[in-house]
């Protein structure tokens, strides 16, 4: 076990001469961790990963019965699990995860993350896009509201044409009466917005989980209008607009065009409408994932960035019987916490996240992508006395992890106190994320991109995790 700054970091098989020799740099008393971090970072700037998957724990998956295990802690904190061995020495993660633990020696598991906010929406915000909105009063949208992840990539590392750059699914997210802030494109204009691969309309519950995810509205024709039709309208169409803007110059017509353009290259495309066809998998990659709702978004993730697609904001949902616990939100668990996670939520995660790794690797996919596992906040310490138990939003400490794309497998980043209650080591916030996620794109994590009035901003104030990064 290799500690830096006495914070125990657990590394699978020999260190790199790279590693050793940033191991004796951080040993060094005038040069800090972050100074070595932004030191490092320009040199960095090679792109690594050429997509990303943001696995969203949509309402904050708890560390005590997942990846930071307490099993010293009295009965009240640390649950009926036990920890598990893992397939890195020194590592163990919960007993209702048997795959992912076989799967350690290729996850970076970060047990340190913290912010100051509870909030759903204002949570999910700053984990969505690396800036905190500042309080938890910040919980509906702006324009001003910083891009999330996907877009800022879609603007600077778009897809090939015929598929879009940014992908949502399997639900809009919103909490409180509003959908949630830096969901999308933010201050780079609504051009940037995801692509959504939805089953539920903004503001409401998804449809009762019938086995499939259907084919995008946007991509199907009506009955009445064929390939020929729509193309034929097209034409017309660019007539009159090409006759408007010669007469009035209009600013926004030329980005108004590349958007219809990008729209019909999207319907037209048999590459596209194939990417998101899940029944052209077989029965066997159906099995593997689990027939599950949070099995299939892993499977069409996969799909999507092997046709192409940049970066997907896949949603864990899940859809427990005799609960009236949210699906799109379905982490939630402030009740019902230990059947839901027993009976829907642990197998589920476990089976189909190790099996979107798994897939991955195969299909020489996995050192090109990046997993980002996470929620907006990680749950509280204590049980609470609610139905079923349950555990309550908290912010001071939680766990993500990252795999692929670059990212070096085997680790245990961070600690907590006895109680998972509190950061002891090595903190991490989603700015640092930010950072770590467009470093691994090979994009600079300072980089300045301009809003729609003209105005400059970083995409990132973070630190990228460099010590991870191969």
């Amino acid at each position: 076990m290799l500690r830096v700054f006495g914070q125990p970091v657990c590394w699978k098989g020999k260190l790199s001469r790279r590693q050793v020799l940033q191991a004796g740099m951080l040993s060094i008393g005038s040069l800090g961790l972050a100074d070595l971090f932004r030191s490092t970072a320009h040199a960095r700037s090679i792109r690594r990963a050429k997509h990303c998957i943001l696995m969203l724990l949509n309402g904050g998956q708890a560390q005590h019965d997942t990846f930071d295990m307490k099993p010293l802690a009295p009965d009240s904190i640390r649950g009926p699990y036990q920890p598990i061995s893992t397939s890195v020495p020194g590592i163990q993660i919960c007993e209702k995860l048997p795959r992912l633990a076989q799967l350690t020696h290729k996850m970076a598991i970060i047990r340190s993350m913290h912010h100051h906010l509870l909030a759903h929406n204002s949570g999910a915000a700053y984990a969505l896009s690396g800036h905190s909105p500042g309080t938890d009063q910040d919980i509906s949208p702006k324009p001003t509201d910083h891009p999330t992840y996907g877009s800022v990539i879609a603007k600077v590392l778009p897809s090939p044409e015929s598929m879009p750059s940014f992908v949502l699914t399997p639900t809009y997210l919103f909490d409180m009466g509003f959908p949630t802030p830096s969901a999308g494109g933010g201050w780079l204009g609504k051009a940037y917005d995801p692509f959504p691969v939805v089953r539920n309309r903004m503001m409401a519950r998804s449809p009762e989980w019938q086995g499939k995810l259907p084919i995008p509205d946007a991509l199907q024709l009506p009955d009445a209008v064929n390939a020929d039709r729509l193309l034929a309208r097209r034409n017309l169409l660019k007539t009159v607009d090409e006759t408007f803007a010669d007469a009035h110059r209009v600013a926004g017509m030329q980005t108004l065009d590349s958007h219809q353009n990008k729209a019909m290259q999207l319907i037209l495309s048999s590459k596209t409408q194939a990417a998101f066809d899940l029944s052209r998998e077989s029965a066997e990659t159906h099995d593997r994932y689990g027939r599950f709702e949070m099995g299939q978004v892993m499977l069409l993730a996969r799909r999507m960035v092997e046709a192409g697609v940049r970066f997907v904001t896949a949603n864990a949902v899940s859809n427990p019987k005799n609960t009236t616990l949210s699906a799109f939100q379905i982490w939630d668990t402030h009740f019902d916490h230990f059947r839901v996670y027993n009976e829907n939520l642990l197998p589920e995660f476990d089976q189909s996240l190790s099996a979107l790794v798994t897939d991955l690797e195969e299909r020489g996919l996995l050192d090109e992508t990046l997993i980002v596992v996470m929620g907006e906040f990680g749950r509280t310490p204590k049980i609470n006395t609610a139905q079923g138990g349950g555990r309550d939003h908290w912010s001071r400490a939680y766990s993500i992890q990252l795999i692929g794309g670059g990212i070096q497998g085997g680790v245990a980043y961070g600690a907590t106190d006895q109680h998972a209650a509190d950061v002891t080591d090595f903190p991490v916030r989603p700015d640092d994320i930010a950072a770590t996620i467009f470093e691994s794109l090979g994009i600079q994590h300072d980089l300045m991109l301009y809003d729609q009035n003209g105005r400059p901003h970083k995409i990132s104030e973070g630190h990228p995790l460099t010590a991870l990064m191969t």
